[in-house]
């Protein structure tokens, strides 16, 4: 028994010990001036458009999966997300006063940070098989994030509660990483091969996302805004880091799954909230202090939280 909790101590920290020194690193070198705000903001644009979408499409085309299996893994991050949207929406319609920050509240429970420390989580503990699942599931959820997000803050920020469906749209038509999973699965269905040079290029770019993507993330990290003062943040951040992770492994073994598809989708939710919520928050006029104190909140938290979970999960052979 106690070899057994060892071995989940090991492999816990072997999974989240990588992006937790990569996150303090980003601290770190911001801290001595050798990184600063618009190299993380450049770098974090590079993730977005270059980088991770160049990942999630090699994790696709160099994986070939069986995506017919991977429907139910799906099918769970689909529930999860409506079920925590549609929880996080009555709460905030009864416990948050400020109408304009109960869509803030809202995407600080549902918005994962799945592209970015999700995939890092997923491929740190099962390498390739793990992505390829991970970045299947990311094309769903993130499309899935985009609509809900811009529901809940139009609806909550817009006058009279309107929701923009033209807005809905055009952000998800421009997005880089659905467009390059779509790509990836057309590309895979139709048998095509790219030539190995464009592969090796390609793999540059894919290699440069996880550390970069940290590093951006641990350098942007506001830690004088978190303050704790907003009561909206810090529920939020509970939802994210507790509710959310726990509720995705209950309906995962509700629905008989375990080992790594189970893995999958509890690393996927046990994370912080997703960065872009911040740029979503602040471009719709939402109070951008709360959305970043959520991100601030969860990202330390869900350290901790997903390496308790891992431990848990392994002890019961579930992961």
């Amino acid at each position: 028994m106690e070899s057994g909790f060892i071995a989940s101590m090991l492999f816990s920290a072997s999974v989240t010990l990588p992006n937790i020194l990569m996150l303090i690193l980003g601290i770190y070198l911001k801290k001595i001036g050798m990184i600063n705000d618009h190299f993380s903001n450049q770098g974090s644009k590079l993730v977005f458009n270059i980088t991770l979408p160049a990942l999630l499409f090699l994790s696709i085309i160099k994986n070939p999966t069986d995506y017919n299996s991977q429907l139910s893994v799906v099918g769970i991050g689909i529930l999860g997300t409506l079920i925590l949207f549609i929880l996080a929406e009555l709460f905030a319609a009864r416990y948050v006063n400020d109408k304009k920050e109960r869509g803030t509240f809202v995407q600080g429970v549902f918005r994962a940070n799945s592209g970015i420390i999700g995939l890092s989580l997923c491929a740190n503990a099962y390498g390739s098989a793990g992505l390829a699942i991970a970045s299947v599931y990311t094309a769903i959820i993130t499309l899935l994030f985009n609509v809900l997000a811009v529901i809940t803050l139009s609806r909550s920020l817009a006058e009279g509660g309107k929701t923009n469906f033209l807005y809905i749209f055009q952000q998800l038509i421009k997005n880089p990483l659905i467009l390059s999973i779509i790509a990836a699965l057309i590309f895979t269905r139709l048998g095509f091969s790219l030539p190995q040079t464009l592969i090796s290029t390609a793999d540059y770019l894919a290699d440069m996302t996880l550390p970069l993507a940290l590093l951006c993330a641990g350098a942007s990290l506001n830690l004088r805004n978190m303050d704790g003062s907003s009561r909206v943040a810090i529920w939020s951040s509970i939802g994210r880091v507790l509710l959310a992770p726990l509720l995705m492994v209950l309906i995962a073994r509700l629905f008989g799954l375990q080992g790594i598809d189970l893995g999958v989708i509890f690393l996927m939710s046990a994370t912080p909230a997703a960065a872009a919520s911040y740029a979503m928050v602040r471009s719709m006029g939402g109070y951008a202090k709360t959305a970043a104190n959520i991100i601030g909140i969860t990202t330390f938290a869900a350290m901790f939280g997903s390496s308790i979970g891992i431990v848990i999960l392994k002890q019961l052979n579930w992961m």
